[in-house]
């Protein structure tokens, strides 16, 4: 086994590969590394409410309610590459992602219990119809199990414009009501003393989160697009405490993901970009909790010494 390993491995071919992305050769390989860096950026920055909210499962939930609107949109159309996918897709996350809004207001409901019940059903419902699809449609099938996991290599120019121009409505929207973001994230009461519609900010959170899945999926996969939401949002806490550089942060950490998970996807034949990106967020987190300066092991130790103390 070891040495099938070391025959396979070939120091050559991944220079050649690595030259090959990053002086952008193919149009393929620069459309996916743009896709996953655009995306993976989108991701930590609308991840960085869900942190701050105490929600950061409900992107997991919205992820997996997309599911059972791909089927269905690919029921309709027969095609994988329709955009009758992605508008299922938008369908149920918003559809699931406003159950969670609903049920959460209900005096005898908990938010947690929606949220598992969302990612419980609706998962459920999809892996059904993926069922059956995988019975029916055997030709036009193929490609479909891979919005699972993600295949940001299928992304064509004409997705990658249209990821562009709605990713962008939400970065700008972000940053025009930024402040009523900041004072429900924080200060909920103090927002609606302020006159702030504290209700309609909430909901379009929510459509704003449930149109960043249906962007991600294509590149992450509805399994793993919680991850890119969370975990770059949770590694820019521990390098600073204001809300902006935090977005910036989580963008920049989300964005980098994206780069070396596409990036270790095209050098290493067989890896998925979607896990990639995830494995990378995860040791770029990992390296956060231990160095960050704010809350990070390191600093909690030297602010706890007896030196530190004394000064």
């Amino acid at each position: 086994m070891t040495t099938m390993l070391l025959a396979q491995f070939a120091p050559e071919l991944y220079l050649e590969r690595a030259h090959e992305f990053f002086t952008f050769q193919y149009d393929f390989v620069t459309m996916a590394m743009a896709a996953s860096v655009f995306l993976g950026g989108l991701c930590g920055l609308i991840g960085t409410f869900l942190v701050l909210r105490g929600l950061s499962l409900l992107g997991d939930a919205v992820g997996h309610a997309t599911l059972p609107g791909l089927c269905i949109g690919f029921l309709i159309s027969g095609q994988v590459a329709s955009p009758l996918l992605l508008v299922g897709a938008l369908c149920s996350g918003l559809l699931g992602a406003l159950f969670v809004g609903f049920s959460g207001r209900l005096p005898r409901s908990r938010e947690d219990a929606s949220i598992g019940l969302v990612l419980a059903i609706f998962f459920g419902a999809g892996i059904v119809l993926l069922s059956y699809i995988q019975q029916v449609a055997v030709t036009s099938y193929a490609g479909l199990d891979s919005i699972l996991l993600g295949n940001v290599a299928g992304i064509t120019s004409s997705q990658l414009w249209i990821m562009g121009g709605v990713g962008s409505v939400l970065v700008i929207s972000v940053i025009a009501f930024y402040r009523w973001l900041l004072l429900t994230s924080f200060d909920p009461v103090f927002a609606r003393v302020s006159a702030v519609p504290v209700r309609v900010v909430q909901y379009g959170m929510l459509a704003m989160l449930s149109t960043c899945v249906v962007l991600a999926i294509q590149a992450v996969g509805v399994v793993l697009v919680s991850a890119m939401l969370i975990i770059p949002a949770s590694s820019a806490r521990f390098w600073t405490c204001r809300l902006h550089y935090v977005c910036v942060f989580a963008g920049f950490f989300g964005a980098f993901s994206g780069l070396l998970g596409a990036f270790f996807s095209y050098l290493q034949e067989g890896v998925p970009t979607g896990p990639a990106m995830v494995v990378v967020a995860s040791v770029m987190f990992l390296f956060s909790y231990v160095f960050g300066p704010q809350g990070g092991l390191f600093s909690s130790r030297k602010s706890s010494s007896p030196e530190a103390k004394e000064v």
